[in-house]
């Protein structure tokens, strides 16, 4: 006989070193997650890591939550875990402290999993239960700046506490519960939904109490009818209610419910993959087989696990569906990760007390499972491609079977396939062995899916760590170098033609001194205030004045200032005396250099030079060589500047007009008389599209050449 979960009183130093293996794992488990934090280089998932750095760092410098100098209001509780991080100067340093800390608090969640495995199972389950939990792949995101590291083990937390309350609910057991879901709530707004997992937690129970079980043996068919019609009226009153208070809840429940199945089934097949099929396969039966179970503890727990399961699975079909109509089709196992450890500790209870297979309903369970597990491993798209893929790590272990033993999708699903029907002959065995051979069954069992998991996490870790190095790699060093040549004095980033916003959020993550994030054409990214300058006056005064001294300024739009230390790629520190004014501003450029069918270069002023010369225009296709020519008409307009209706730069007189063919691997050139100040506008059509050169490219933008255009002053 297995030994009980709960045991009477013994000293407390007998106590404490029951829980030595589970410090051990803790510590060994910690181990692993601070090594991986401390290999990863860079924040990479913006807006949110930078969210959360500029929010903890706020808190840090001032005490309230603020982004980029404007009040936030309650952010997670995360943020003011990490501020105390932050009071390190050094920004290398209070990374480091910061990583460290997410690996702390997230494998703390082994604490919380063990307390709910003991509900239900003897203390070497229960151990096993809470490895597993705590080694699964989500464990990846404990270095990131997001909720996760914290919403994890609180979640797990508030599942423990809402068990408890459904086994023997009293005042003191439910506030405790709801105390814990609303604090869950306020590190990751998603486990609000916690509280309804209490709430059919507490029905279950009550629907299972001797005195209901009475009543109900008395009811009639009109009776059962009448239950039905009343509960069928508070699920459409309560969707309506949502209806009213999210714009997600409407959407996907109102149009796009087919997308809710589909998505929703992405999502669990990518967890059921990630933990390694099994417990999937054993928990459900168990699961069913247990909501009426003679022990109280079992009963909390099946129904805790049932209704986090209907309540988590909700949610993440309805954010999938949503997302799939505002952002693009997700595989979102990120908001199903808290019912993980449910899903461990029921997979254990099946191993611990076998399933009854001698009644049919033990038969069912089973076959229920499995089939379950099948449809959604051969559903789930597997994103080899997409590898790391942040919002499903469970499908890390899918791309190493591509990428390490060549697999494609056809193998990677069988090979599932074989898992599942084996996990399933697994069960059947369990039931029928005894004694030794169904102790080293489990043993083997356990021991395999911690390592499925340990090995998907770490794959899943070595793809981000790869992502943070490659951005980490093309960033100019030092990485801090903003700091270091202001001072730490409050700076402005200036930019035009932001395509790709990486390269400003990690700017400002390294450099703490840069405050302000500005464009001057409407590109400026967030997260936070950020401001699209509108032009004051044709010599290239900017509306309104950042009062900063300094400016980092890209080279598509340069600053009337002092340059301080080299350029950094495309990035160059100016020194600022007076109001914030441009030399020149270049616009309607991709990130690589192209324009499409126009473009445009505001010449404002020739600090230090003349102010008449020549504007030189090279409008090059020497990147597009083929020997299929796909040319183009360019006209060039050159005229004064005036400001346009919209407070933005337009083209006043035209003084000359020039056109020419641009041609495939060749450049076309225009050297035009100007004076300071002068606009020229291009445009080119028809415009071209790198497939249509070479069928096998998957650059389908439109383009127009690759223009190099400056202004040469007068002697």
């Amino acid at each position: 006989m297995s030994e009980p979960a709960l045991t009477e009183r013994r000293p407390l130093l007998d106590r404490g070193l029951d829980l030595l293996p589970l410090l051990i794992a803790y510590v060994v488990l910690l181990a692993l997650y601070a090594w991986q934090a401390s290999q990863r280089s860079t924040p990479t998932i913006f807006n949110d890591e930078l969210e959360l750095t500029q929010l903890s760092r706020s808190i840090a410098e001032t005490g309230l939550a603020a982004r980029r100098g404007e009040a936030y209001g309650l952010p997670t509780l995360y943020a003011y875990v990490l501020a105390p991080a932050w009071w390190i100067d050094d920004v290398g340093r209070a990374y480091e402290l910061v990583k460290l800390i997410g690996a702390i608090v997230m494998t703390a969640a082994i604490f919380p999993a063990y307390a709910l495995a003991r509900t239900v199972l003897a203390r070497p389950w229960a151990l096993g239960a809470a490895v597993a939990a705590t080694a699964i792949p989500a464990l990846a995101y404990a270095p990131f700046l997001v909720e996760e590291p914290l919403a994890y083990p609180t979640g797990v937390l508030a599942l423990y506490l809402i068990a408890r309350a459904a086994t023997r609910p009293s005042l003191a057991r439910v506030a405790a519960a709801a105390g814990t879901a609303v604090l869950a709530s306020l590190v990751r707004s998603q486990l609000s939904i916690l509280l309804p997992v209490l709430a059919l937690a507490l029905a279950a129970h009550v629907w299972q109490l001797e005195r209901w079980r009475e009543r109900r043996a008395t009811w009639r068919r009109p009776d059962w009818v009448g239950v039905g019609l009343l509960a069928l009226g508070l699920v459409l009153a309560a969707s309506a209610f949502l209806g009213h208070q999210s714009d997600a809840w409407y959407t996907a429940t109102g149009f796009f419910k087919t997308r809710m199945f589909d998505y929703g089934l992405r999502a669990l097949g990518a967890l059921v993959i990630g933990i390694g099929v099994f417990p999937f396969v054993a928990a459900l039966p168990a699961l069913a087989t247990r909501t009426g179970d003679p022990d109280p503890r079992v009963r909390g727990f099946a129904h805790t696990a049932w209704a986090a399961l209907f309540v988590f699975g909700l949610y993440t079909a309805v954010k999938a569906s949503y997302l799939s109509t505002t952002f693009g089709t997700v595989t979102v196992e990120r908001n199903l990760i808290y019912v993980a450890p449910l899903l461990f500790i029921a997979a254990a209870l099946a191993l611990a007390r076998p399933l009854a297979l001698a009644r049919p309903a033990g038969w069912a369970a089973l076959g229920v499972g499995g089939v379950v597990a099948l449809y959604v491993l051969v559903e789930t798209p597997y994103e080899l491609s997409s590898y790391p893929y942040y919002d499903a790590p469970g499908l890390s272990i899918a791309a190493l079977g591509n990428r390490i033993f060549a697999w494609d999708a056809t193998a990677i699903t069988r090979f599932l396939v074989v898992l599942c029907l084996v996990s399933v002959a697994a069960l059947v065995a369990r039931s029928l062995f005894r004694g030794r051979e169904a102790l080293a069954l489990a043993a083997v069992l356990g021991a395999l899916v911690v390592g499925w998991n340990l090995t998907a996490e770490v794959y899943a870790a070595r793809g981000f760590r790869a992502q943070s190095d490659q951005l980490y790699g093309n960033l100019p060093k030092p990485v801090n170098w903003v700091d270091q040549l202001d001072g730490g004095e409050d700076a402005l980033y200036l930019g035009a033609g932001i395509d790709d916003a990486d390269g400003v959020h990690l700017l400002e993550f390294w450099n703490r001194s840069v405050h302000k994030v500005w464009s001057t054409d409407g590109t400026a990214p967030g997260p936070g205030l950020f401001i699209n300058t509108d032009l004051l006056k044709p010599d290239g005064t900017l509306y309104p004045d950042p009062n900063v001294r300094w400016v980092v300024a890209e080279n598509d739009a340069a600053v009337v200032g002092t340059k301080v230390g080299d350029a950094r790629g495309a990035l160059q520190l100016y020194r600022i005396d007076g109001p914030l004014r441009l030399v020149s501003e270049v616009r309607g450029l991709t990130g690589d250099g192209w324009m499409g069918d126009q473009m445009s270069f505001n010449q404002y002023a020739a600090p230090g030079t003349s102010d008449r010369g020549f504007v030189k225009i090279l409008l090059s296709r020497v990147a597009s060589c083929s020997s299929k020519d796909l040319p183009g008409t360019a006209t060039v307009q050159v005229g004064t500047i005036v400001v346009g209706p919209t407070r933005q730069p337009a083209l006043g007189k035209v003084q000359e007009t020039k056109t020419g063919i641009v041609h495939q691997c060749k450049v076309l050139p225009f050297l035009i008389r100007v004076q300071v100040p002068f606009r020229v506008e291009v445009t080119i059509e028809p415009t071209f599209s790198p497939r249509e050169l070479d069928p096998a490219s998957s650059d389908t933008r439109r383009l127009g050449a690759r223009p190099e255009i400056g202004f040469i002053p007068l002697p």
